[in-house]
């Protein structure tokens, strides 16, 4: 059975005894016991170990200091000169995680959680994962794009913090997240939560899982997130997307 798990409820289950004082701890060790046997395959989505990691009060000032590495090859051939570029990550400039943040991502990996990255140009990238991470399928990465976009026309995931940038900047809604003021530092920092969400759902999509476990009560979610009860419904509708309580996926592995 193929699980991704949000990012809300991945640490408990990776490290159950860390949280003595949570009420659904005996519901962790069992999912976490069901991981270890290989009944649960379990997933994340890279995004909550890049910007999701950062401090939500770091993230904007993250946004205007990030550059991707831009490189430029000249060749000469016959006597004509042809010039390249490209554009890469630059995880140096990424603070990595805390050691809160590795602890649990170390004893996930120890229990058989899989990292999956999200490959985008010049995109963030946490030099922690390095070595840790899986590529998806060239098929698998083409259907998460589409499902992406599905998202974002219901004005989920990317569709906040890509108009906060556009904004501010519209060439180029990255440098205008990094061009806003202060006073958009709270957007900034839920939209890109709700942006490490919609990569969350669109990768288990494209993986064709089985269930997204998450705490989030969808009543409670706004109705713009990906996982209000409006867009769950038609996420459902359209790719079969099931969302899953750890209670739940509790009683399906007794």
């Amino acid at each position: 059975m193929k699980i991704t798990f949000d990012s809300n409820i991945w640490r408990k289950i990776a490290t159950p005894q860390n949280f003595p004082k949570d009420s659904l701890r005996d519901i962790y060790f069992q999912i976490n016991q069901a991981i270890i046997s290989g009944k649960i395959e379990a997933y994340l989505s890279e995004t909550i170990f890049t910007l999701e990691a950062i401090k939500r009060i770091d993230r904007k000032v993250f946004f205007k200091t990030y550059k991707p590495k831009q490189t430029y090859n000249t060749s000469e051939k016959d006597g004509i000169v042809s010039v390249s570029s490209s554009i890469d990550s630059n995880p140096e400039l990424h603070p990595g995680n805390n050691e809160f943040l590795n602890e649990h991502l170390k004893d996930a990996l120890s229990i058989g959680f899989k990292v999956i990255n999200i490959p985008r140009i010049g995109t963030v990238v946490n030099p922690d994962l390095e070595g840790k991470k899986i590529n998806l399928q060239n098929s698998d990465f083409v259907k998460m794009a589409q499902v992406s976009t599905r998202i974002k026309e219901l004005k989920a995931g990317l569709y906040d913090i890509t108009k906060i940038g556009e904004n501010y900047y519209p060439h180029s809604w990255f440098i205008g997240v990094g061009k806003a003021p202060d006073s958009e530092n709270y957007r900034i920092a839920s939209a890109v939560a709700e942006w490490a969400d919609g990569d969350s759902v669109a990768l288990h999509i494209a993986l064709n899982g089985d269930y997204f476990c998450t705490n989030d009560n969808a009543k409670k979610a706004g109705s713009n997130s990906v996982l209000s009860e409006k867009n769950i419904e038609i996420l459902n509708s359209e790719f079969d997307f099931k969302k899953i309580t750890p209670i739940e996926l509790s009683e399906l592995i007794k």
